[in-house]
This record gives C-alpha cells, sequence and structure tokens, in this order.
C-alpha cells in the first residue's frame, strides 16, 4: 500500500504470558504521544469576548444594582420597624381600654349636687354708684346699691361699706370727681380707701394732689381720682373709701363708684 495518512503505524509487539503455553498471547501497544491539539483560535476568541464586553460588569449598572439591593433593604427594615411599631400600640390599647370602660361604670355621687355646687362657686362682686347726698365733715362716702347698674352679689352693704362674706383674692376700686366753682391754688383733696378688721381701721390705699387749678381762674375747675388693686380680704372685712371734701363730690352717679370683685 502506497497511501500515507500523515503517520506511521504503530507496533505491534507479542509476549509469551502463558508461562510455557505459546497459545496464549497478549497484544501491547506502546502508547506514542498524541500530536498537540491546535488552539489558533483561542487567543482571537478571548480578544473579541473582551471586546465586546462579556465576562465583566461596567460601573453604572454595578452601581443601579447595588443602588437597587440599599433600597430593598431599607424598605424590608422600615417595614419591620413599623411592624413593631403596631404591636406596641395593639398592646397600650390592650391595656388601657378595661381601664377605661371601668370608669364608664355608673358611680355613687357623693358631695354636693350640682345646683348647690354652682351655688358656692360663684364669685362675690359689688359695684356702688354715687349717692347724691354726702356729709358735710370728711367721713366716709355713702353709696347707691340698687339704682341704674349698682348691685351687689355675694356681698353685703351697710352705710356705706361693703362687707365680704368669703375669704379670698379680690380686685378692689373707687372712683371719685371733685368739682369746684372757684380756684383756690392751696386747695388739695385726699381719696382714701380703708379696710376695717376686728374693730380696727387701715388704709390699704391713698390718692393726694394739690395745685390741680391756675390761679385767677374764674371757672370751675375738675378733677378726678382713680384708686385700684389687689388685695387679700378675709371673711367679715369691711371697706370704706373716704375724701377730704365731701361737698365736692359732683353729682355724675357715673363718675363716682366703688366696688369689688372675687378673683378665683
Amino acid at each position: 500500500m502506497s497511501g500515507n495518512f500523515g503517520h506511521s503505524p504503530q507496533p505491534v509487539f507479542m509476549v509469551d504470558s502463558g508461562r510455557g503455553h505459546p497459545k496464549q498471547h497478549r497484544y501491547y501497544h506502546q502508547q506514542m504521544p498524541r500530536p498537540p491539539v491546535p488552539c489558533w483560535t483561542f487567543p482571537p476568541a478571548r480578544a473579541e469576548m473582551k471586546k465586546r464586553g462579556w465576562g465583566r460588569i461596567n460601573g453604572p449598572i454595578a452601581w443601579g444594582l447595588t443602588l437597587i439591593l440599599l433600597l430593598v433593604f431599607a424598605a424590608l427594615g422600615l417595614g419591620a420597624y413599623q411592624i413593631l411599631r403596631l404591636q406596641t400600640e395593639m398592646q397600650r390599647l390592650t391595656q388601657e381600654i378595661p381601664a377605661q370602660m371601668q370608669s364608664l361604670t355608673p358611680q355613687k355621687q357623693v358631695g354636693l349636687n350640682p345646683a348647690e355646687l354652682n351655688k358656692n362657686t360663684q364669685n362675690s362682686a359689688a359695684h356702688l354708684i354715687g349717692h347724691a347726698d354726702q356729709s358735710r365733715s370728711a367721713g366716709t362716702l355713702k353709696w347707691e346699691a340698687n339704682l341704674g347698674d349698682a348691685f351687689t352679689e355675694g356681698v353685703k352693704y351697710i352705710n356705706g361699706g361693703l362687707q365680704v362674706n368669703m375669704t379670698g383674692l379680690y380686685f378692689v376700686y373707687s372712683r371719685v370727681e371733685f368739682l369746684s366753682p372757684k380756684c383756690n391754688p392751696r386747695d388739695s383733696y385726699t381719696h382714701i380707701m380703708s379696710r376695717q378688721r376686728n374693730g380696727r381701721n387701715r388704709t390699704i390705699m391713698e390718692d393726694h394732689q394739690e395745685g390741680f387749678c391756675t390761679t385767677g381762674s374764674k371757672q370751675p375747675w375738675m378733677t378726678g381720682s382713680h384708686l385700684g388693686s389687689l388685695q387679700y380680704l378675709k371673711q367679715s372685712d369691711w371697706l370704706f373709701v373716704n375724701v377730704s371734701h365731701p361737698l365736692l363730690i359732683s353729682k355724675n352717679y357715673h363718675s363716682n363708684y366703688f366696688g369689688l370683685f372675687e378673683i378665683n
């Protein structure tokens, strides 16, 4: 045969392994080194894959995937927090509802009824207006307690004085208006509010003024005085208003007044 197949035939050896038995033979082929596998196509293939970007992830895609994962974990954490918060709120409501239901059960009323309570919590107050007739001598002014806007509530009025029936904090006030047809520069007036407790008098407010008219003026003059302050009064205390010139008090009822009201 004259054909050439590109490599020499492998030799065949006959080995006697029958220990004296010529019919038993084994053939062993001598293993020859195989020719190398052609690999001239591998480097161009790797270069093409690298050129197309296969086998790696570019930067923007990696950042996008990372951000998505972070958002997913954040959503899961927020959901777990909300669930825990709802559970805590449910436990709190479960503990409060029995107590509220118990408070709604009818209970026996103890103490004063509403009518007596409103009667006892009503604040004491009084407002007196000027009286037309006053004494000629210096002393306590007289007032109207039942005319016009005058009233007394929880307070007693007798002979120019107001007596409180409840111990507490009161705002007390008084205003008087002096009127004279002639002027004397040396004229002066005094406006005093006093408190009487256990038979003892004490001045709690006073206003003194002089030189309030022009010398030589033939016109009538008029001036006023106002007193007002907070006072702590005890039960059965009396309040009075005194002026130095009772006959100079004007006849205007709304310009002369005296009163008090209790502050809670």
